[in-house]
């Protein structure tokens, strides 16, 4: 499965060790989990982490090892009815690249939440954790 991950998400997992956030990366192999970002998303988690704690960079670079880089997508060939410009990157990027949109942006997401915009599945780290031990799919061990 191919996940995209979103700002939000890879600087919860850099600023902490516990979380969701951080688990979604210690369960990715096990699980055959793609992790996708795009250089939009690295350059807002490099913009950000100097208010995170001191560990939070280094944490980054060995976390920003694990992601699959793929291109930025600006548009999309389908209407597209999304306010937050700064955000559309990351959303079509997502569509473009990965079956699921991992965000904590509540903000920017909200409507989207625990919903699906042209069949991308947009969930929290928690909830698509929750969905997969559900499923009976997620591997811990």
């Amino acid at each position: 499965m191919r996940l995209f991950v979103d700002t939000s998400v890879l600087l919860a997992a850099s600023g902490s060790a516990s979380g969701a956030s951080r688990e979604i990366f210690r369960l990715a192999a096990k699980n055959s989990w793609t992790l996708i970002a795009t250089p939009y998303v690295v350059a807002e988690v490099r913009r950000n982490l100097s208010v995170f704690p001191a560990d939070a960079p280094s944490d980054w670079g060995r976390l920003s090892g694990e992601l699959l880089l793929l291109d930025d997508v600006f548009t999309v060939d389908r209407p597209a009815v999304f306010t937050p410009a700064k955000d559309r990157p990351v959303l079509f990027g997502a569509l473009a690249w990965a079956d699921v949109l991992l965000t904590l942006d509540r903000g920017d997401f909200q409507t989207f939440l625990g919903a699906e915009f042209y069949g991308l599945a947009i969930l929290t780290p928690g909830h698509f954790l929750t969905r997969e031990r559900e499923a009976k799919r997620l591997k811990v061990d």
